[in-house]
């Protein structure tokens, strides 16, 4: 499936937008998005890797002898690669973690069905998908957690090389301890919170 790499799946939807200021707002309260101390607020749903919004409002020109074309209404391009293998899992995702996000974001498109029932939200993403034709993954085996927990070694070790550099001359044992309990820390506590490192 062309949609699916490894663990990861890649979402890519078009959703019309609402006639009027529609466009207009859904565009200023997206520049908006980052207002949360994580940044995103899709930061709070751990399965998603990245997303991205686009309001497509007009198609560009290319000057004569091309032809102006126009569109029927202004388009929402969401584009979000998750842990997952369906739609249903994003939807699943979005609407338990930020459902209020969520209402705040798709009431500006056409036929969005609110967040109350998940099987109706996930009927319309999955109709207003495109297929993702060329989905690239660094790491398609690896989930959101296992990342932040490999970002999470690599900060945790760049700081122990610090503390390293500063000694004269540490005791081997002295340095497998430290290793030993940092190794405990990550594995043994939770993953970061995505958009905290």
């Amino acid at each position: 499936m062309a949609n699916q790499n490894g663990k990861k799946y890649g979402f890519t939807a078009l959703f019309p937008i609402r006639a009027g200021d529609h466009a207009a707002e859904l565009r200023s309260h997206l520049r908006g998005l980052d207002r949360t101390f994580y940044g995103s607020p899709l930061s709070e749903v751990r399965a998603i890797h990245m997303a991205r919004f686009v309001v497509i409002d007009r198609l560009a020109y290319q000057g004569l002898p091309a032809k102006a074309d126009t569109l029927a209404s202004s388009y929402m391009l969401f584009l979000c690669d998750f842990d997952g293998e369906s739609p249903d899992a994003l939807v699943a995702g979005l609407a338990a973690a930020i459902p209020d996000e969520v209402e705040e974001i798709w009431q500006h498109c056409v036929a969005f069905p609110g967040v109350g029932l998940r099987d109706p939200l996930t009927a319309y993403f999955e109709q207003c998908q495109i297929e993702t034709n060329l989905f690239l993954a660094d790491r398609p085996q690896d989930t959101v957690d296992d990342i932040l927990k490999s970002l999470t070694y690599r900060k945790k070790f760049t700081e122990f090389t610090l503390w390293l550099q500063k000694q004269a001359a540490p005791a081997p044992a002295e340095l497998k301890r430290r290793l030993t309990a940092m190794r405990a820390t990550i594995e043994d506590g939770p993953a970061p919170h995505p958009g905290s490192l």
